[in-house]
């Protein structure tokens, strides 16, 4: 699977089948327009080879292909995205690599519009750091207020995204 076409700025969506996954999964559908909800943690692809940075327990790199291998993911690519763009926005979250998880945050979700507004510690869950960075690169106009199946539901539907890959990571 080595031979997906990943580049720097490419977003990512993965599944999680423990139980903090399901009941992210479950919240989402109750909320989602389309009643589907497949994806519940989402990353930024940095180089060619998978290196991510997520919100993990830390805000943190590991490798896509290892940590998601025989997981089902989505990794879409802006259309605009720039080598540019990438280094505004990498340049933008950097100094927050290392930054514990914000746990707390999670029941914001089980009423969503309050993830819009109730954001302003600074610190983010992992589909609020992806927005964020395409924030700062100038490729979306907000980025509170997302979650996993906004980001999946933004790489299927929106003018702009590609999907690089969809499926399971063999």
């Amino acid at each position: 699977m080595k031979d997906l076409k990943l580049q720097p700025g490419d977003i990512f969506c993965s599944t999680n089948p423990m139980a903090l996954g399901r009941a992210i999964n479950a919240v989402q559908w109750f909320w989602s327009k389309d009643k589907e909800s497949r994806y519940s943690h989402s990353g930024i692809i940095l180089d060619y080879n998978g290196k991510t940075l997520e919100a993990l327990w830390r805000f943190s790199s590991q490798n896509l292909y290892t940590a998601y291998a025989g997981d089902n993911i989505i990794v879409g690519r802006h259309t605009h995205m720039t080598p540019e763009y990438f280094a505004t926005g990498y340049a933008k979250i950097e100094p927050d690599i290392g930054a514990i998880y914000p746990f707390w945050k999670l029941p914001l979700f089980l009423l969503p519009p309050l993830t819009q507004f109730l954001n302003f510690t600074g610190k983010y869950v992992c589909s609020v750091r992806v927005m964020q960075f395409l924030f700062y690169c100038s490729l979306v106009n907000r980025f509170t207020g997302y979650n996993p199946d906004d980001v999946a539901d933004m790489i299927r539907t929106k003018k702009g995204w590609e999907i690089v890959f969809e499926g399971k990571l063999e």
